[in-house]
């Protein structure tokens, strides 16, 4: 080969490098230079509700203004307690998330890739979606039927007298759960059926009742799936039933001396308060209520082993949430709750007093 042959191909070879490195120069800047949207997801609504054991499907939407560059997503974590999953194709995405708990969930974080024509660079970003997710008990699902409250209880009679038994208003057939002093015999000694009728009075229950939400735990622990779930289900067993009643629920959330209030009236408002207790971004008054002001007293079993708080237990009608196998004795009024005790009789007891 000639001294003029190898300068020739050296030449070409210079050529085609720089041309080369020309081409990756363009593709890398064509990453570099993307706008900071490029590397972002988001989400079309920023909360989405269902009921806990369902599936919440939210539409996610990245960038589209270049299509010479190619993003990509990926799902990288999401909160404890919640499976997700991210489906779909080019800048239109779903997140499919179901939970077996209830409550809040947020923190579900993704990773946008964006990559260069030629494939050489990939830019990558990570990126928190402005998205919460709100799961309601499914004990708010079930029954609406209401609290049966005893009327023949120690109280005042319309006259203004002491004395047992209410105003009576209506008749209604016998059943295991009636008193045999409230049997109609004059009634039924002139009706031919076999049927046994008693009286129904007029039942003294209470405009509102006050429930106590008592925390004393770290933000973290406040914050695990199962202690939302639990508390989430227990509001929902002690509130709707009142409700449905006619008694409005008023909750004082109390977290190490913090309290703050908020009110239902109806079980659409009863689902906006047992979501309220988990945010933590504002929105919440607080009181000057306590929590010996309370009828009715919802706290973890790691609470009572404060002597305050043990005191407050002993003193109210209380529910201790728990999710140990065996609970101690505590005494009369005093309810454990493990997520599917019927504790209807408990807050009849609340309702009649």
């Amino acid at each position: 080969m000639t001294v003029v042959g190898a300068l020739s191909n050296f030449g070409w070879g210079m050529a085609t490098a720089l041309s080369l490195s020309f081409v990756a120069l363009i593709s890398l800047l064509a990453v570099v230079a993307l706008p900071p949207e490029a590397l972002t997801l988001h989400a079309e609504k920023s909360r989405e509700r269902t009921f806990k054991g369902g599936k919440a499907t939210t539409s996610l939407r990245g960038w589209s203004g270049r299509r010479r560059v190619a993003v990509d997503f990926e799902l990288v974590s999401g909160p404890n307690g919640v499976e997700a999953s991210l489906e779909g194709e080019g800048s239109a995405r779903t997140l499919t998330v179901e939970s077996r708990f209830a409550g809040v969930f947020k923190g579900f974080v993704v990773r946008v890739g964006a990559g260069d024509p030629l494939g050489l660079f990939v830019r990558s970003q990570f990126h928190e979606l402005d998205l919460t997710l709100e799961f309601l008990p499914t004990f708010l699902l079930g029954s609406r039927e209401p609290i049966r409250v005893a009327a023949a209880m120690l109280g005042d009679l319309p006259a203004g007298r002491s004395g047992f038994g209410q105003e009576f208003y209506s008749a209604e057939v016998y059943n295991t759960s009636s008193s045999s002093r409230d049997i109609m015999w004059k009634r039924e000694a002139k009706l031919p059926s076999d049927r046994l009728y008693v009286r129904v009075g007029e039942a003294n229950i209470p405009e509102t009742m006050t429930v106590c939400f008592l925390e004393k735990r770290d933000a973290e622990e406040r914050g695990t799936a199962i202690w939302m779930d639990l508390a989430s289900e227990a509001m929902a067993r002690v509130a709707l039933p009142a409700i449905l009643s006619g008694t409005a629920v008023r909750l004082l959330h109390v977290v190490d001396g913090d309290a703050r209030v908020t009110e239902a009236r109806d079980p659409a408002e009863l689902a906006e308060m047992i979501v309220w207790l988990w945010r933590r971004d504002g929105g919440r008054e607080k009181s000057r209520g306590a929590p010996g002001d309370a009828d009715f007293v919802v706290v973890g079993q790691v609470e009572t082993q404060d002597a305050e708080t043990m005191a407050l237990v002993l003193e109210k009608p209380s529910l201790v949430l728990s999710w140990g196998k065996r609970n101690p004795v505590i005494g009369s009024g005093v309810a454990f709750f493990t997520g599917r005790e019927d504790i209807s009789g408990l807050v009849a007891m609340v309702l009649s007093k």
